[in-house]
């Protein structure tokens, strides 16, 4: 899979639009809208840098071309607890929204450590 595919893969899975993340990245619209037609690429090795802090992948994914479009687990659980941490920071959430948010992820980690452990359910 090449840059620009990638990309768009990770920002539509991300639900975000080329204008968001043009903001994100500081970047213009346009320039995106080029990465992810394979008009060109990044030049600046920071634009990976803040495209892997974004999607929560490693900054190869981005490099190297014809990888799987998926991140590994790891990258995958940091794209997640980013995203908490900002709805969390963000104050977009409800004290009870927290709440169950909070308890939806400790249910998760109990019932994988049982699986770990050998437990069943």
């Amino acid at each position: 899979m090449k840059f620009g595919e990638k990309l768009r893969c990770q920002r539509t899975r991300m639900g975000y639009t080329q204008e968001q993340l043009s903001k994100l990245l500081g970047l213009s619209k346009r320039t995106v809208e080029g990465y992810e037609s394979g008009r060109f690429y990044p030049q600046k090795r920071e634009v990976y840098d803040r495209l892997s802090g974004i999607f929560g992948v490693e900054r190869n994914y981005f490099l190297a071309e014809d990888e799987e479009a998926l991140p590994d687990a790891a990258a995958e659980i940091r794209r997640v607890l980013t995203q908490v941490k900002a709805l969390y920071a963000g104050g977009s959430l409800s004290p009870r929204d927290e709440d169950e948010l909070a308890s939806a992820l400790m249910d998760a980690y109990f019932i994988a450590r049982r699986r770990r452990e050998g437990g069943g359910k």
